[in-house]
């Protein structure tokens, strides 16, 4: 079973990955030479299992787009590779381009699908043109212990010494505030207004759940802690589920974040736990920010 995850804790494990990291990128590394973007990835595969993650089939997991045969001469990992972050790649040589969720949008990847799309195919160019490729990590970086995508947001929030992660659903048990307080907790630390909240915003909040997408997967986290963050749910379930058990008399509530917001710290972490591994190259984790904002409201 693992263990409660505390800030001590995920530095340590963070501290140990590079550990880790330094002695994988000595086996059949040139340090003083060049690999190919394939070759980078498979000192990522190496790496995983080395940890305990072994590569198996996933509907998520792989390369999505461009030639893994060219030379790499940098990585940039990211949450969601937008165009932004690719031409923010390419313009820092960055050529492997590590994303933890789609390239094509749909959590598939349904090129087949959108291959014929403007907008696809303009990725798909550029791509090509910069001699990149894009690769992702889904199922087998939430497979890692600790679990890397949750301990980025603890971490951001400051609450890793608050996060409780040997359970399902996970939780955060932290200072009591009111959930109009935690929501500007969450804005601050992730530097966004983006942050929604349903609820009295003067109900007392002492632990939050830690869950994601559709109200049957929430359900079970708003049950046992007074408050849910999630950064991925449908308003038509989980925000109207809520209204009505508040309309109740239900002492509940929800803060929402973009899904970015949720995840994306876990890809800083990557890139902290892959650098040691690929010497020859620089590896950035790049913010694919907020992907809305809301208008100042004026008088």
């Amino acid at each position: 079973m693992d263990s409660a995850i505390t800030r001590r804790g995920f530095g340590q494990w963070i501290g140990g990955a590079l550990a880790v990291g330094t002695s994988l990128a000595g086996t059949g590394a040139q340090a003083q030479g060049t690999i190919t973007i394939a070759q980078a990835v498979d000192r990522i595969k190496a790496k995983l299992a080395a940890e305990g993650v072994a590569w198996r089939a996933s509907n998520f997991d792989g390369f999505k787009t461009g030639d893994p045969n060219v030379t790499l001469t940098g990585v940039a990992t990211c949450f969601q590779p937008t165009f932004n972050v690719l031409r923010r790649a390419a313009a820092a040589k960055r050529n492997l381009v590590v994303s933890h969720e789609s390239c094509f949008w749909d959590g598939f990847d349904p090129l087949d699908v959108v291959k014929d799309d403007p907008v696809a195919k303009a990725k798909i160019r550029f791509v090509a043109e910069n001699k990149m490729a894009v690769w992702r990590i889904h199922d087998h970086w939430h497979a890692h212990r600790p679990e890397p995508m949750g301990g980025g947001l603890a971490r951001k929030l400051g609450w890793s010494a608050y996060w409780t992660d040997n359970v399902r659903p996970r939780y955060f048990t932290i200072p009591e505030m009111s959930l109009g307080e935690m929501a500007l907790h969450v804005q601050r630390q992730l530097g966004t207004r983006n942050v929604v909240a349903v609820g009295e915003p003067s109900l007392r909040v002492r632990t939050v759940g830690d869950c994601a997408h559709i109200l049957s997967s929430v359900l079970g986290a708003l049950r046992k802690n007074d408050v849910v963050l999630v950064g991925e749910t449908p308003q038509h379930d989980t925000f109207e589920y809520i209204r009505d058990a508040v309309s109740l008399g239900q002492k509940k509530g929800i803060v929402m974040i973009s899904h970015e917001g949720l995840e994306e710290w876990g890809m800083e972490a990557f890139a902290e736990w892959f650098r040691p591994a690929v010497p020859e190259v620089p590896v950035e984790w790049i913010s694919s920010g907020d992907p809305f904002y809301i208008p100042p409201v004026r008088g």
